[in-house]
């Protein structure tokens, strides 16, 4: 009964140490974004919107927020960790592994809060490899404390001590349970084999976790929530060795909450929200703070280290399986895949070229990394975006507590498949969105059917869609003329590719505005290895310029507003998202507007609407040269009027147009 009771104590004063670090978190965060306002990051990453642009009279508007969540909520848990120590009575070991999980949180924060501090006063953060280095050299030193001052850090443990080469190096005698750890003394190989080991596997695991904390923090709340469900599920899997047995389990199940509970606190500052920076008027950002990458580290080196020394550092791949994949989706694809494409690959569409290639023109598995720069990019609402990934976090916690505390071999190697299979289908989602192709819509239907853009597979399996309609165009399938040219429908491609046909079937259609808005969607080194689209949008750009001339005076051309910081790629000019309707609609000339040919001139007419074929030279030119003006546009530019038309003035404007077209002729 004893027992019994000082366990059930035991559990309410950790439920009161979690509530007191959350409340703490959230008052630190609040006085925080409220002292420090101007701690704001000056770096700039490469991107289009850059401070050092020709700036004139343009409006400049920052995104940046105060980074001081981090510091904020890790001095948090330092305060409460150490108040919790005196609550529970800790014996001494159990002081020095509290000292040494909250240094170790204290130093992967100096990491983080050293990079952030030169982003703010020195515009550069500290180098990748520097980094590195920093957060390395703070697990290795934990490591290493904990062995030295720790009798558990002196145990060899499975699955290490059983491998056949590695067993021998770090376990002097296998102990007659298997299950049992092996002690290692000092005079023996095995002592110098397991800390040597026991500093690089744990100075590795530190390090990898740590980083791939920070590369998630990149949309409002959304390393918050995933952090909060892995911790909590290390709490979760910590009370299987809280016993007389294993001390040290209290405390880890104390950093454990420390870590969950301090995010709870500071994520009512970083709430995510649908807001984005180049979408004006569309959602109010309800973020005030961001961590920072001295909150990431601090919190990634904390679930690291309550990982390693709850020997569950195996299992924290299943934990933060979220973690893991925007980890592995950057080192992969931007530090591997690319580099070697750049050396040993050739494009061999472009292999009689002498333009450079863009890496987004290689096979790459995603749009962008890390991985939630992909879901951005393709145009998710951001704020949907976070609440699936904390979804998923909770899902992969889920798996890692099954994997973590299941009495049976065979659950918890069941919860691990699980979690790999749900890994998998999350990174194979990328090859399948990351392609678009163009189609009809409605597909179902026989007639009137418009040209549209979709990403995914062109297939329906049980009712339900493989693919995502983006957007649809003005250009109907009547402008496709070619046997080719329909086989190409609802084939695979490349955004480029796609906004490429796009562009040319309104070019067909007459819709100019619509084809320069298409076109201009492809940035510049995709559009200089498209030739021929690259001289279609400036005969598009000197037509539209023509003809605004002769409809309506000259206006004063709006520029839009220059960003500053660390700008997502969703933020950047974006390829992959909808063109808006005001986007077809020339700035400077008004609604573009079908012409109805008069009976006078619809023989005409079809004369000068020769079909175009598809990126031909000639054939495309649609503005004549003599005198300088357009005379063969199948659409004009209305000036802006008023929503009602007389049908006596639209018959007043075309008869002047029939009489103009008369006497040029």
């Amino acid at each position: 009964m004893l027992g019994e009771h000082m366990i059930s104590m035991t559990l309410v004063w950790l439920f009161v140490i979690f509530v007191v670090c959350a409340a703490t978190s959230l008052a630190f965060c609040g006085a925080a974004g409220r002292l420090f306002p101007k701690f704001r990051s000056g770096e700039h990453k490469p991107g289009v919107h850059r401070t050092d642009a020709p700036i004139g009279k343009q409006e400049i508007r920052s995104i940046e927020l105060p980074l001081v969540g981090g510091p904020a909520f890790t001095l948090a848990m330092v305060i409460v960790g150490l108040g919790a120590g005196y609550l529970l009575d800790f014996k001494q070991d159990q002081w020095t592994l509290l000292f040494i999980g909250l240094g170790a949180t204290v130093g992967f924060m100096t990491v983080g809060f050293v990079d952030d501090w030169n982003k703010v006063y020195s515009q550069e953060g500290l180098s990748e490899r520097t980094k590195f280095a920093g957060v390395f050299l703070v697990s290795v030193t934990a490591a290493a404390l904990y062995f030295f001052l720790l009798a558990n850090g002196r145990e060899s443990y499975s699955p290490y001590k059983d491998l056949p080469l590695l067993g021998t190096l770090v376990c002097t005698q296998q102990p007659a349970n298997p299950d049992n750890p092996c002690l290692v003394t000092f005079g023996h190989v095995a002592y110098f084999g397991w800390l040597i080991f026991f500093m690089f596997w744990t100075g590795c695991i530190g390090s990898i976790t740590s980083l791939s904390v920070d590369f998630s923090d990149g949309l409002d709340g959304l390393a918050g929530g995933l952090v909060f469900s892995a911790a909590l599920s290390f709490g979760i899997i910590v009370t299987g060795i809280i016993n007389p047995q294993h001390p040290g389990g209290i405390v880890l199940e104390v950093l454990a909450l420390l870590c969950a509970a301090s995010v709870l606190g500071y994520l009512p500052w970083n709430w995510p929200s649908s807001w984005a920076a180049r979408r004006k008027g569309t959602a109010k950002r309800r973020s005030s703070i961001i961590m920072g990458d001295s909150g990431a580290l601090a919190l990634g080196g904390v679930l690291a280290m309550v990982a390693v020394f709850s020997r569950q550092e195996l299992n924290i791949l299943v934990v933060g399986g979220a973690f893991v994949l925007e980890g592995l989706s950057a080192l992969i694809q931007s530090r591997l895949m690319t580099r070697f494409f750049r050396r040993h690959l050739t494009v061999l569409r472009f292999a009689n070229t002498t333009t450079f290639v863009h890496h987004t023109e290689f096979p790459l598995p995603f749009l962008a990394t890390p991985l939630h720069c992909h879901f951005d990019l393709l145009g998710w609402d951001r704020r949907r975006l976070v609440y699936g990934a904390w979804v998923l976090g909770a899902c992969f916690a889920l798996l890692g507590v099954m994997a973590g505390l299941a009495p049976l071999s065979w659950e918890r190697y069941l919860g691990r498949v699980l979690a790999l299979v749900l890994a998998w289908g999350i990174w194979s989602s990328g090859s399948w969105s990351k392609r678009y192709f163009v189609g009809l819509h409605p597909a179902e239907r026989t007639r009137r059917r418009r040209l549209a853009l979709y990403y995914g597979y062109p297939y329906k399996i049980m009712n339900i869609n493989l693919c995502h309609l983006v957007e649809i165009i003005e250009a109907s399938e009547d402008v496709i003329e070619t046997p080719a040219e329909a086989e190409a429908l609802w084939q695979r491609m490349n955004i480029y590719d796609a906004r490429s046909m796009l562009g040319l079937y309104c070019y067909r259609a007459g819709y100019f505005p619509a084809a320069h808005a298409q076109w201009t969607r492809i940035p510049k080194a995709n559009r200089a290895l498209r030739p021929e689209i690259a001289r279609l949008l400036e005969e598009v750009d000197s037509s539209i310029a023509l003809e605004t001339q002769e409809t309506q005076p000259m206006r004063r051309i709006t520029r839009e507003e220059i960003l500053v910081g660390n700008l997502p790629p969703a933020d950047l000019p974006n390829p992959h998202e909808p063109v808006r309707s005001e986007e077809k609609i020339d700035d400077r000339a008004g609604t573009w507007t079908p012409r109805t040919p008069t009976r006078e001139l619809r023989e005409n007419d079809e004369a000068e609407r020769q079909v175009t074929s598809p990126l031909s030279g000639e054939q495309a030119m649609v503005a004549s040269a003599q005198n300088g003006r357009s005379t063969k546009l199948p659409y004009i530019i209305e000036p802006e009027a008023p929503h009602v038309h007389t049908s006596a003035s639209t018959s007043r404007r075309w008869l002047a147009r029939v009489l103009r077209f008369s006497s040029e002729k």
